[in-house]
């Protein structure tokens, strides 16, 4: 028996009166808001939560405006094709129709309604090239025909309409996407379906000594990690690359955001209770449920990884290859792969790269005393111990390793290689294991990167090669193994070290996939100003949110070479881009190269378009030079 209460966000337009009329292929006017919902469905690009679409097409060579049916094409293309009679090829549509000549015919756009902000906007495709006469055009003729006129907006979501903006009419008014995103409520981050009780947290600190994997958490703030839960609630909106929404993407659990979650007490009511949530695209449900709730189970099968302890001295990254992760882990082989790449492509790898094999770690952790302390840990029920017991082993086995003096001869050869390497003595030195980094387990977030310098008493290079080390048994780590039943007897910690950047002028991540759009060109791209975190950023500060694609004789694919599609922007720098319009049109031409020399190589069971790369990049500070420091599989 399930007693359902509604919970969810409730979306206005769908309380339509059942006894509406059939709606006709094209209409030349919009009413009602009935009207605009019989037409309408979800945007093709689906960047944000709670929008409705409705296409429209202006036939210049009639000058008829036509508002689609999107029950009967989904694609501006087929009803052209279909009602208006044209007769080309769809290449032939696109290069005609999505191009700043006046000679084009058709007119395309969509009216998009932002429940969020209550608002219509008259938005371009990220490929449109359309002149500002005819955005003019084309705006006047759907302010005339709708009933909305006076709450009908230009979205400037591309760099394109930005460009044009300082040429149109002052009588058109426009809204950003920084407008749309600041004013939302809702974001779905990972939509899945779980049952669990409902626990509210207000103060982590205190209560997550107790949150079992068999909870549903709305939480008031973001935790540095999470442990082993059923479905989450945020009230910050998170990236589509951040922790948060990686955590439910990659356990398959239901999370999303709702700023009022905190001030909506039917929501609050539910605490303690068993329910099932559910996050969609435009809303979220948590329904009572009369259900038994059960702790995790293993499966019979655990994961076994690769590991070779006999590699047993330092590597330079240009001579790691990639059959090499077995003995130096996913991170640093990924990273030769980059620095192979640059041999080929116009981008720069961090310098004075290499990397501290699996055996040290081995050597390390068998010095300090821990493996007697792992043999008991792995006998227990870690899924369902209470998360305090687990923490206390875990702390003192890291409290072991860091202890334990790094071997003389290894910092010997550490300072050789440092010095053979370059000019570089600040070093950044990073978790490399064989439990990250790989297909099925992305492992972002759960391990440790610390900062070294060379001769320095204040970041000495052995407290942070034993912090790394540390780290592969922290219980983020531990407890995400776990989830996904990985061995942990097979698991090893290899490092790969690089030159720091103290001061980076941008710093991103880049997925050489459409996150919001299937099937389709574009790679989402998350950047920031200077050293402030993307993934992980300070309560309140909001990062450079944008699709970019490569130019065509780059990619082969579509027409949008050079197109910039604008989610949000920075909230360090003034309502501009923290990257310039080249720059980013030259990081996607970048990431089109490197995505094609990876799947040479490589095999995948999805098609190229929807196959994703997770890369972190970096502009130099004084040279605004490109960096790519980090590659690995998007596991979505």
């Amino acid at each position: 028996m399930m007693k359902s209460i509604c919970i969810g966000i409730v979306i206005l337009w769908s309380l339509l009166a059942c006894s509406q009329l059939p709606v006709s292929k094209t209409d030349a006017q919009i009413q009602t808001f009935s009207d605009f919902k019989s037409r309408s469905s979800q945007p093709l690009y689906q960047k944000y939560g709670q929008v409705s679409a409705v296409k429209v097409v202006l036939d210049t060579k009639t000058n008829k405006l036509h508002f689609i049916s999107s029950s009967d094409y989904e694609y501006h293309h087929e009803f052209c094709r279909e009602e208006l009679g044209y007769y080309k090829s769809l290449s032939d549509f696109n290069d005609e129709n999505y191009s700043s000549e006046s000679t084009r015919r058709f007119l395309l756009a969509n009216i998009n309604y932002y429940q969020s902000i209550d608002k219509f906007t008259l938005e371009l495709g990220p490929s449109d090239r359309m002149n500002a006469q005819h955005l003019e055009k084309l705006f006047n003729a759907v302010k005339a025909e709708v009933y909305f006129s006076q709450n009908l907006f230009l979205m400037l979501n591309t760099s394109h309409v930005v460009s044009l903006k300082p040429s149109l009419s002052k009588q058109i008014p426009s809204l950003t996407p920084e407008e749309i995103y600041a004013n939302q409520t809702y974001q779905p981050l990972s939509k899945y379906s779980n049952y669990g009780r409902v626990v509210i947290v207000r103060d982590w600190e205190k209560q997550s000594k107790d949150i079992r994997s068999t909870d549903i958490l709305l939480l008031e703030d973001i935790p540095p990690s999470f442990p082993l839960v059923a479905g989450v609630v945020v009230t910050q909106f998170q990236t589509p690359l951040s922790h948060v929404s990686l955590l439910g993407q990659n356990r398959k659990i239901p999370v999303c955001a709702y700023t009022k979650l905190f001030s909506t007490d039917h929501l609050l009511a539910l605490e303690g209770k068993t329910v099932k949530f559910t996050v969609e695209q435009d809303t979220f449900k948590l329904d009572l449920a009369d259900v038994t709730l059960k702790g995790q189970k293993r499966s019979k099968s655990p994961i076994k990884l690769r590991y070779d302890f006999s590699m047993d001295t330092l590597i330079a990254a240009e001579y790691i290859r990639e059959r090499d992760s077995k003995s130096v882990g996913n991170k640093a082989a990924n990273f030769a792969l980059l620095v192979d790449y640059t041999e080929k492509i116009d981008f720069k790898t961090p310098e004075s790269a290499f990397a501290i094999p699996f055996s040290f770690y081995k050597q390390h952790a068998t010095k300090s005393g821990i493996d007697p302390l792992l043999a008991q840990l792995l006998q227990k029920d870690n899924l369902n111990r209470h998360p305090d017991l687990v923490k206390r082993d875990l702390k003192l086995i890291r409290k072991m390793i860091k202890k334990t003096p790094v071997d003389a001869q290894l910092l010997a050869d550490i300072e050789k290689m440092i010095l053979r390497l370059g000019t570089h003595r600040r070093l950044r030195f990073r978790s490399s294991t064989n439990a990250e980094d790989r297909d099925g387990f992305s492992g972002a977030g759960l391990y440790t990167s610390k900062t070294g310098e060379l001769y320095s008493d204040k970041k000495p290079i052995d407290r942070a090669i034993k912090k790394v080390w540390a780290s592969l048994w922290s219980y983020g780590a531990f407890m995400e193994r776990e989830a996904f039943n990985i061995d942990h007897r097979t698991v090893a910690m290899g490092i790969l070290a690089h030159r720091s950047f103290p001061n980076e002028e941008v710093n991103g991540v880049a997925i050489t996939t459409n996150l919001y759009r299937d099937n389709y060109l574009g790679f989402v791209v998350n950047a920031q100003l200077g050293n402030e975190n993307v993934v992980d950023p300070t309560n309140g500060v909001v990062c450079d949110q944008f699709i970019c694609y490569p130019d065509e004789e780059v990619s082969g694919y579509g027409r949008n070479g050079g197109s910039i599609d604008i989610i949000t922007y920075s909230s360090l720098n003034n309502g501009k881009l923290v990257m310039t319009d080249e720059e980013i049109t030259a990081l996607a031409n970048t990431l089109e190269r490197i995505k094609r020399l990876y799947l040479r190589k490589h095999y995948t069971n999805k098609s190229y378009l929807n196959f994703g790369l997770d890369l972190e990049f970096k502009l130099d500070a004084e040279t605004r030079q490109l960096y790519i420091k980090q590659m690995r599989i998007f596991n979505n």
